[in-house]
């Protein structure tokens, strides 16, 4: 056997570690550019596990920034078994260890865990200051029943827009995401009927652009399947991208946020007078919503969304008559937002049908929050390796709209 002199051996060394840096520099070069069309829940956690799985800095793109729609405006429940024996179930149980990983790995998103409670209300009772020991805050007099709905084990919460911001802070932290201010108007298609890219109008009025991708994500919420204002005008038109995508519609809830004397540890789903729904948050805020709108399709825009002063009274006056504490509690902020959903009721999850290199996920309802990370991590497998090992995503395929409505 022969021996290797000192420089032999260090000729060798040079050609592995110059061998190593290139593999390492292919690498770079090979890894996909992607396109997020949705500043949202859904689309920012999307660019976080491309970061955090695969390296890859994606570009987010929405017209009004970080979550501007239902992921600035939504109440940030979380509950671990709720949709059990329903086609969420997988994607649910997932998505909420999942919260418990991000709530240690994430700063700032005031992820906790919670007890939850259905309370029902006694109608004829009058309003008083006695408090329900085992509810924790609402009036005895008004509970004319209840039962745990679960406990830490189960339930927990995470404030939704502190999240999106995490989310894409920390996308770029480790891989540059970035997140760019414009209005997408459709896909870029090849000759061959592949996505190149995602059109987008800028801000800064310089008309339309390319950004050019290998992926493109549609995660738009109701605006999902439309592309740019004059398109969504078009409510008759299903297929504003020239797409076949189904059409998604919006549930409207408005919501007050008002602020407590104490902070308190259990969320409360009435039932009676509307069944208002309330979370507490761990700064003392307490989100209350309720007295939702029919399902329809959305007519305003991203952040344009109206706030009628009746619902907000009302949901304020019914949870006043209903918890002693919050009786004349300053009113921190009155909002509304659309919950998206598809005509199924079930997410939509997966590749644009007969258009290599597009991708949508919208659909998700009042779990969108709860969904997301599931939902993000998956699509970002099936982006970069073609298929999804975090949860199984064929129920949510878009397919299978493919001949209802195509």
């Amino acid at each position: 056997m022969l021996k290797k002199s000192p420089v032999g051996w260090w000729v060798v060394i040079v050609w592995f570690a110059r061998r190593v840096s290139g593999l390492g520099a292919m690498a770079e070069k090979t890894k996909k550019k992607v396109v997020i069309a949705g500043g949202g829940v859904i689309g920012t956690a999307t660019a976080y596990y491309l970061a955090k799985d695969h390296g890859i800095g994606a570009t987010v793109v929405d017209r009004c920034g970080l979550a501007a729609a239902a992921s600035g405006r939504a109440g940030g429940f979380l509950a671990k078994d709720w949709n059990d024996r329903s086609p969420t179930e997988e994607l649910t149980r997932v998505s909420f260890d999942l919260h418990a990983e991000l709530g240690a790995d994430l700063e700032g998103t005031d992820y906790r865990r919670l007890k939850c409670q259905a309370v029902a209300i006694d109608a004829r009772g009058k309003p008083s200051n006695k408090k329900l020991e085992q509810v924790e805050w609402p009036d005895a007099n008004r509970v004319a029943g209840h039962r745990a709905m679960g406990d830490e084990s189960t339930i927990a919460q995470v404030h939704p827009k502190k999240l999106v911001e995490e989310f894409a802070r920390a996308a770029a932290e480790m891989a540059g995401s970035k997140v760019v201010r414009a209005t997408a108007t459709g896909l870029e298609k090849r000759d061959d009927g592949s996505c190149a890219g995602l059109r987008v109008v800028s801000e800064d009025g310089q008309g339309e652009r390319v950004i050019e991708a290998d992926a493109v994500v549609l995660a738009m919420g109701p605006w999902t399947h439309v592309a740019g204002l004059e398109e969504r005008k078009r409510q008759c038109d299903l297929q504003g991208w020239d797409e076949r995508l189904p059409p998604v519609v919006g549930t409207k809830y408005h919501a007050v946020l008002l602020q407590s004397p104490e902070v308190l540890s259990t969320a409360v789903f009435f039932q009676g007078l509307g069944d208002p729904e309330v979370y507490p948050r761990p700064d003392g805020e307490v989100y209350v919503t309720g007295f939702p709108d029919p399902a329809a399709v959305v007519e305003d825009t991203p952040g344009d969304t109206e706030v009628r002063d009746d619902v907000i009274a009302r949901l304020q006056q019914t949870i006043e008559s209903l918890a002693p504490d919050l009786r004349g509690a300053p009113v921190n902020a009155r909002q509304a937002c659309h919950l998206p959903s598809a005509p199924d009721g079930v997410p939509v999850i997966g590749p644009v049908p007969r258009r290599p290199g597009a991708f949508v996920a919208t659909g998700h309802g009042c779990w969108g929050v709860l969904l997301a990370p599931a939902t993000g991590k998956a699509l970002a497998e099936l982006i970069v390796h073609g298929d999804a090992n975090a949860v199984d995503l064929s129920p949510f395929s878009p397919d299978r709209f493919a001949k209802r409505f195509f």
